[in-house]
């Protein structure tokens, strides 16, 4: 039985710094979590310092965006979320660039109608001046 004890714990020795996080991984993960809270908030400041101008935003549906095309549609009702839960999300940091991928479950609004999606996307986040925004998103139906 001690035996079996010290393998685990030599097992978690081992295993605990691969799964940790670094901070930019970190502060990705939350750019992320604000991401989808100003969307459903429809706080345009938010949406703002949390995407680059040359952002390129691309719907599951087909449909790409801009920056201002982007915030314009969520400020004017055309789009929008009321409920998000993100999964099986995954995050790597390559310089000032980070590559992140994962799962959604979204509750939006189409044309005033409230409409349940699924699927998965891929977001490239840019770090600028210490900063980490979304430079290109593309969701595609699962």
């Amino acid at each position: 039985m001690k035996l079996l004890s010290a393998l685990f714990v030599l097992l978690l020795a081992f295993a605990a710094p691969a799964l940790a996080q670094t901070p930019d991984e970190v502060a990705v993960n939350r750019a992320l979590e604000a991401l989808d809270k100003a969307v459903i908030a429809v706080d345009k400041t938010q949406l703002e310092k949390l995407t680059w101008p040359e952002l390129s935003f691309g719907h599951s549906r087909g449909r790409l965006e801009n920056q201002a095309q982007f915030i314009d549609a969520l400020v004017a009702k055309r789009s929008g979320m009321t409920a998000a839960e993100n999964t099986n999300v995954t995050t790597s940091v390559v310089g000032d660039i980070a590559i992140q991928r994962g799962h959604s479950a979204v509750m939006g609004i189409a044309t005033g109608t409230p409409v349940k999606s699924e699927f998965e996307f891929v977001m490239i986040w840019q770090k600028r001046a210490g900063e980490w925004r979304l430079l290109v998103r593309q969701a595609y139906r699962v």
